[in-house]
Formats: structure tokens, sequence, C-alpha cells
């Protein structure tokens, strides 16, 4: 899914920054893959616990996250260097 217009507190975030932020995420599920199956994490079960971070990933690079507030300020931090709260 391409990027939509975004605008966090007054900045248009742009599509650079979107994409960004989505592989952002998605490398924080593959990270959390490898530390499961290095045994750094313990799971109980890890096929399912690979198979829902392989859907987290897949959700974060098709855009399906990019409405909550947590990608909202990830990529304005990403973008502005700044990390000012978003419901304040």
């Amino acid at each position: 899914m391409s990027p939509r217009r975004m605008i966090v507190n007054g900045v248009e975030i742009t599509s650079e920054t979107i994409l960004a932020t989505r592989e952002h995420f998605a490398q924080i599920s593959r990270d959390c893959i490898a530390d499961a199956q290095s045994g750094r994490t313990r799971v109980n079960d890890l096929a399912s616990y690979v198979a829902w971070r392989e859907q987290a990933i897949n959700d974060s690079l098709a855009g399906r996250g990019d409405h909550t507030l947590t990608f909202m300020q990830r990529a304005f931090a990403l973008q502005t260097g700044e990390c000012p709260a978003l419901l304040s």
C-alpha cells in the first residue's frame, strides 16, 4: 500500500519517512524472530511465534499500522529528531 498523506503535530510526514517507519517496525519483528530462534528469548511455541511475527512484518510493510499513535510518533521522530507527546 502506498503511503497516504499524513500530518503529525503540524508536520507533513514524507512518503520516504512513512516507508522508513514501516521498515523500522518490520525490523523489530525480524529481530524478535532472530532472538527466539537463537534462544536469547524463550517462547512457548516457536513455530506459532514466528508465524505471528511474520504476519506483523507483512502488516507493517503493507501499512496496516500507519494509523496508530505509535506509528505516527515514530515517523515524526524519524523525520524531525523530536519526540513530543502527541496527546498533550
